[in-house]
């Protein structure tokens, strides 16, 4: 099933500036999908109509086969939670554990949802957080809070804005693993945008590339990540495996750290026999 179509979607924003020009993508229930593209491309724009935050100047935007639009926006917001670039947008109560539990507070019993804030917090391994202010918490600490408190209300769409960005390895690889357990223990379909190619392949099924409001390639990671003219047109980095490998005259191209050490260990028992 389709959980996101975005379908010839067009915004102009009130001064004049078009962020999307007739994108056009589609998302399969259960999907990873990484949206890659430079500065000013499109890619928050495109976040932010998936919610309904923002709607189209043209076109539209279907989730499970449901248009966007101002008649349901309750119920899309309820089925796509979006965390937002900059966690502490999403942070404003006086502690972590009221901020997790705001939103299911508005949505569902008081008991069920006090119980919805520990379970997930639990599940982020954030608990020692409880009652911190989110003020002070460290990078890494707010955006896991922020996935605690939209995942805490259930939706079956997770889209995250620069999940990575500004965090160090320890912190990143910790949200790299979170947001892989989460997909798998309540299946939810993975949307998020990224500058950060190291950690498509870790997460996403597929990439989406946007340029100039345009989607220029959507399909596998591989044939992404591969593709030095594609990377180059979209200003993006190749991923450090991959240019190794093209440094070393390799025809293959590994993405990740177990691909490159697999290689490198079958090409040393080569040279050794």
């Amino acid at each position: 099933m389709k959980a996101v179509e975005v379908d010839c979607v067009e915004h102009v924003y009130p001064d004049g500036t078009r962020a999307l020009c007739g994108a056009r993508l589609e998302v399969e229930e259960g999907e990873s999908v990484a949206i890659l593209g430079p500065n000013g491309s499109g890619k928050t724009t495109l976040i932010l109509h998936l919610n309904g935050t923002l709607l189209p100047s043209e076109g539209a935007v279907r989730i499970f086969g449901k248009p966007v639009s101002k008649k349901n926006l309750d119920w899309v917001r309820r089925t796509v939670g979006v965390v937002f670039q900059n966690p502490d947008e999403q942070l404003f109560m006086p502690t972590v554990f009221e901020d997790v539990a705001f939103g299911p507070l508005n949505i569902m019993p008081r008991d069920k949802a006090l119980r919805e804030a520990e379970s997930i917090m639990e599940e982020l391994g954030i608990t020692e957080l409880r009652d911190r202010i989110p003020h002070f918490l460290s990078g890494g600490q707010k955006r896991l809070a922020a996935i605690a408190g939209v995942v805490a209300m259930k939706p079956r769409i997770l889209v995250l804005d620069e999940p990575t960005i500004g965090l160090d390895s320890k912190a990143r690889d910790r949200i790299i693993q979170t947001l892989s357990r989460l997909k798998e223990h309540y299946g939810l379909t993975l949307i998020f945008s990224t500058f950060d190619v190291e950690i498509v392949p870790l997460l996403a099924d597929k990439v989406v590339v946007l340029k100039d409001g345009c989607v220029i390639y959507q399909g596998g990671v591989r044939g992404a990540l591969t593709d030095t003219s594609l990377l180059r047109e979209a200003c993006l980095d190749q991923p450090p495996y991959v240019r190794l490998a093209e440094e070393l005259g390799l025809k293959e191209k590994p993405l990740t750290l177990k691909e490159a050490s697999s290689l490198f260990s079958r090409l040393i028992q080569t040279i050794r026999r």
